[in-house]
């Protein structure tokens, strides 16, 4: 198998595991998964940070494209930077959404708004390393922290309307 061959491999193996976690956790629980292929997909992302181009010719636009048609939901793709010592207030997660740090390590704290959570469902603190994925339902509240510098890439799912297409290609990456 060539090079291309394998990276596509690894990429329709670490999209089917967070599929599964979707499919299995929406609107319950949040979750945390470690893809099979993250030693590939991962430095791939990497390299396509501050990249620009169409969802053909870059990655992350074309992972969150690929995301949203096997869930059948518009996903949008955002970088992000978490500064060293950096800890945000906890924020509404207002759409479903999958963390995925890139590079280096953040902590979640995560807390269920309301009271409408099945039995069970509570709080969760976890520190994320690079290649894990978090998945966050809305509903939650989220802060994040690091002690040194991360990369996180965010994809955020909305319900796609019939006529729209899969993803929200002005993503900014």
């Amino acid at each position: 198998m060539d090079t291309a061959s394998a990276f596509e491999a690894d990429l329709e193996t670490f999209l089917t595991d967070m599929v599964w976690t979707f499919t299995t956790h929406c609107g319950r629980s949040a979750a945390v998964v470690w893809p099979r292929g993250e030693d590939t997909v991962v430095p791939a992302l990497i390299a396509a940070h501050g990249q620009h181009g169409s969802a053909r010719r870059h990655l992350a636009l074309g992972f969150a494209e690929r995301l949203g048609t096997l869930v059948d939901h518009r996903t949008r793709a955002r970088y992000r930077t978490v500064a060293a010592g950096d800890c945000t207030d906890g924020t509404p997660v207002a759409a479903d959404t999958f963390l995925l740090p890139l590079r280096g390590a953040v902590e979640a704290r995560l807390t269920p708004l309301g009271t409408d959570w099945p039995a069970g469902v509570c709080g969760l603190r976890h520190r994320l390393r690079a290649g894990e994925v978090l998945f966050l339902p809305a509903g939650f509240d989220c802060a994040l922290s690091t002690r040194s510098q991360a990369l996180v890439l965010e994809l955020t799912l909305s319900r796609r309307e019939p006529d729209q297409v899969a993803t929200d290609r002005s993503s900014p990456v």
